[in-house]
């Protein structure tokens, strides 16, 4: 972890935008855990970095913050309750197991607050919620985020949602697997994959055993 990571910088690893966003807290078991989300500005950062927002939505969110700190305060606050919400709902899901009914219940919230901002338009892959684009809502980061969350919920693929693994890794971030025979175990092969394969191969190095690397190839 580079201690340089910031909100505008975190990985995008997560393959949909409410994985990602659970996922700027890192690592998400274990110590020392860093929060890339400290402020209502860092939210415009990381929305801006993901590409839910564009610069200019970026810049007068920022103005608006400036002009509203208790509301901007208010709206931050929120999108860390949703964040926790998401990732209870999905840490939950990857483990093959039923999210609680009352985080169910929140996240349906936001997914009718997103609605009622946003309208049905044409997109590159057919058509979706986009939000109005003359709202700028200090709660409009949000909506990306609810709607990516119930979408991915009722996508019917929930077997790709998967967690890195906390008994190998104490990362814990969420992330869709894309691949087409599901194999992925890491939420990236550059660092999680990599320490995990080097740990084994210590391990079996101080051992003097002989086991394959079938395993690390996956």
């Amino acid at each position: 972890m580079s201690d340089k990571r910031n909100a505008a910088t975190v990985e995008l690893l997560g393959g949909k935008l409410c994985l990602d966003f659970v996922n700027t807290v890192e690592p998400r078991l274990g110590d020392h855990r860093s929060d890339y989300l400290a402020s209502y500005a860092d939210l415009v950062r990381w929305a801006r970095h993901t590409g839910a927002l564009s610069e200019d939505e970026a810049q007068r969110l920022l103005l608006e913050a400036e002009d509203k700190p208790s509301e901007a305060m208010a709206a931050f606050e929120r999108a860390v309750a949703l964040r926790e919400t998401v990732y209870r709902v999905f840490s939950t899901v990857a483990r093959g197991e039923e999210p609680e009914s009352s985080d169910l219940d929140a996240l349906s919230a936001a997914h009718l607050e997103a609605l009622a901002h946003c309208h049905f338009r044409r997109t590159a892959d057919g058509f979706g919620w986009a939000r109005v684009a003359s709202e700028d809502k200090l709660e409009s980061p949000l909506w990306s985020v609810a709607l990516s969350a119930t979408g991915l919920l009722t996508s019917g693929e929930l077997e790709r949602v998967k967690e890195c693994p906390q008994e190998e890794t104490d990362c814990g971030w969420l992330f869709y697997d894309a691949s087409k025979n599901k194999s992925r175990r890491w939420c990236s092969m550059a660092s999680c994959g990599s320490r995990v394969k080097m740990s084994r191969y210590y391990a079996r190095k101080h051992s003097g055993g002989s086991r394959g690397d079938r395993e690390d190839r996956r």
